[in-house]
């Protein structure tokens, strides 16, 4: 199974993710849009391949878009297009008229009505746009198939770089743990109860194959914390252990982004407290030392 990436704002992406994931006191008031209203009560479900990363990604990627909209210097690139409207190839190479989002869809080959084909519709001209202009474009935007194949394809290929990251994973795992627990579970409707345990929290639920799979891919079949070989390749005494980042015992979610690689002893002893751990090491490519061919 295979995905082509186009890389195209991805790994500016990733930085906007990671920054809210490793400051999130800093954005409290913007981060409470990824959970308010008990939107948190969708996150329950064990193991679905639209993991809880890829919808917090999916937010985070709207929110970059909106900002880019917003900041889109109308009266500046109307009168960049007014001074070279009559030199075509100047116009071809600065394209004062298009929007952030416009590019984005154009990198990636996706159709879509473009904002002076919006504006023709509206009865206007681009030299008479103005920001109430674009913010009725960007709505009709949010609702296209055209942004839902965009948002589509951008989150998968942010996820692709970001779920590599352990640390990462568990910070994020971390901030939904905060969220469950402070939330309000009596207002929240339709919980699926038969998920939960006594103590109200989810109930451990056995990874699918496909989330054992690539968890044991991307730690290369390692135990994370010891560098035990799980590949039953070197010795066949030693067991795989999918271990949850943030323990379920401590809100966490059955989510392929709580996962992680751990031999049977580190799995119960080193994570015998119950808090949140793993390791930022990783297998290198090849070695770097000279004496290696």
């Amino acid at each position: 199974m295979q995905f082509e990436a186009r890389f195209y704002e991805t790994y500016n992406m990733c930085d906007v993710v990671s920054g809210f994931l490793k400051q999130p006191f800093d954005h409290l008031l913007w981060l409470e849009g990824f959970h308010c209203d008990e939107q948190w009560a969708g996150w329950l479900a064990p193991y679905e391949k639209r993991s809880v990363l890829h919808l917090f990604i999916g937010f985070v990627i709207q929110g970059v878009h909106s900002e880019q909209a917003d900041d889109f210097d109308i009266e500046k690139q109307k009168s960049i297009y007014a001074n070279f409207k009559d030199i075509p190839p100047a116009i071809a190479d600065l394209q004062p008229h298009k929007l952030p989002i416009e590019h984005a869809f154009e990198h990636h080959g996706i159709d879509h009505q473009t904002f002076f084909e919006f504006l023709k519709d509206e009865g206007k001209k681009f030299e008479s746009a103005d920001a109430d202009d674009i913010y009725e474009y960007m709505n009709e935007i949010w609702i296209s198939a055209a942004y839902g194949e965009l948002i589509e394809q951008t989150v998968d290929e942010v996820f692709h770089v970001l779920f590599q990251n352990r640390e990462l994973m568990m910070m994020f795992n971390v901030f939904a743990s905060r969220i469950l627990e402070l939330g309000d579970w009596d207002l929240a409707e339709d919980i699926d109860r038969s998920l939960l345990t006594s103590s109200g929290k989810l109930a451990r639920v056995r990874p699918p194959s496909w989330a054992r799979r690539a968890v044991f891919f991307r730690d290369r079949g390692r135990c994370v914390l010891c560098d035990t070989d799980l590949t039953g390749l070197l010795n066949i005494d030693n067991v795989e252990n999918y271990d949850h980042i943030v323990p379920l015992s401590s809100w966490g979610l059955n989510d392929i982004t709580n996962l992680q690689l751990l031999c049977v002893r580190c799995n119960q002893h080193e994570k015998r407290d119950g808090a949140p751990v793993t390791s930022g090491r990783y297998q290198s490519w090849y070695p770097m030392d000279d004496g290696d061919s």
